[in-house]
């Protein structure tokens, strides 16, 4: 219980850290350094990194990462268990990113240090041998390196379906389906109290990524019902599995929004593509993320959440930036900066 106290404390502090939706549409008018300036946020050396248009995007967010990696420390500290596991393991999603650039980098013929260029340094939280697996061959090598690793089930799985079909698309799908399918895993490990508080939250990510990788896998790219269903993530959530076997039959992306329950019917009612469809669901689970950092009750809920929001902000500040950089429209770049993929 002490520690709860210390965390619930630690968690309200970084909470008022996070920059506001005034703050954030002000980076849009203003010099970024200015506007992070006038936030009242504590961004350190980043405001110099965000204005200068010489720098590149992936310094950006690797300097971010670090900002977020030193929080990340002072919340798993007092931890321990199956909470501290599932949090751990939520963090190695940053190794499952490294480790789709490496696939993405060998199946387009890049040499080791222009992949190496792309990806995050992760330092000790790491598990990815990434020395070895820039010096391998090609995909095929690369993912037979990793399954005696922490990762090995997610390679082997890989490997099988890049060997049946060799489409990246197939590659990234299975290392993402089975890369959250421990996750869902690690959640059901947690006592029922932890469950409770952490169900709304995780209901929207997980119902996000299966309704996501629906549509674009039945309609963008025409994959059979039972090709879709395989790639999906079974849950008890709203979009369970005997859900997801009937929505994957439906034959348009109307038709799948009108099977869906409440509150997804009257969420996404009177879209009509997939990205209306994702901004939507980011917006609820900002608003789902938001509600869970304040109960006033301390749960592993709230350190997700939180977690959750810094991922969602840097996101947005990166499209912000990059739109910036690019000189689109205002109202272009806060559409891309309410679209952006989390995971």
């Amino acid at each position: 219980m002490i520690n709860y106290a210390y965390l619930n404390a630690r968690v309200s502090i970084l909470a008022e850290r996070l920059l506001s939706e005034k703050c954030l549409i002000g980076l849009l008018n203003q010099p970024l350094n200015t506007a992070l300036a006038k936030s009242g946020t504590e961004w350190g050396n980043l405001e110099d990194l965000f204005s200068d248009s010489r720098v590149d995007p992936i310094k950006i967010e690797q300097a971010w990462l670090m900002r977020m990696l030193a929080d990340f420390k002072i919340l798993v500290r007092p931890l321990s268990g199956e909470d501290r596991e599932l949090l751990m393991y939520w963090f190695h999603k940053r190794d499952i990113a490294n480790l789709k650039t490496l696939v993405r980098g060998k199946i387009a013929g890049l040499d080791a240090n222009a992949i190496s260029a792309q990806l995050l340094e992760l330092g000790a939280l790491t598990a990815l041998p990434i020395k070895q697996l820039l010096r391998t061959e090609d995909v095929g090598e690369l993912l037979r390196h990793l399954e005696n690793s922490p990762y090995g089930h997610i390679a082997n799985q890989a490997r099988r379906v890049f060997e049946r079909e060799h489409q990246l698309y197939s590659l990234d799908a299975a290392i993402d389906r089975h890369y959250l399918l421990g996750f869902v895993q690690r959640v059901r490990t947690l006592d029922d109290k932890q469950r409770l508080y952490l169900s709304p939250l995780i209901s929207i990510l997980m119902d996000r990524f299966n309704l996501l990788w629906l549509l674009r896998y039945r309609f963008a790219y025409n994959l059979s019902a039972a090709e879709t269903y395989y790639l999906l993530v079974p849950t008890s959530y709203r979009l369970n599995r005997s859900l997801l076997q009937d929505l994957v039959e439906l034959n348009s992306l109307q038709e799948v929004l009108e099977h869906l329950p409440e509150p997804l019917y009257s969420l996404l009612s009177g879209t009509d593509n997939t990205f209306a469809v994702d901004q939507l669901l980011i917006r609820e689970m900002r608003r789902v993320a938001e509600l869970t950092l304040k109960l006033r009750s301390f749960t592993l809920a709230k350190v997700f959440a939180y977690i959750l929001l810094r991922e969602m902000e840097m996101r947005r500040v990166m499209a912000i930036i990059k739109g910036k950089r690019l000189n689109l429209k205002p109202k272009d770049i806060l559409s891309a900066a309410d679209s952006t993929i989390i995971a």
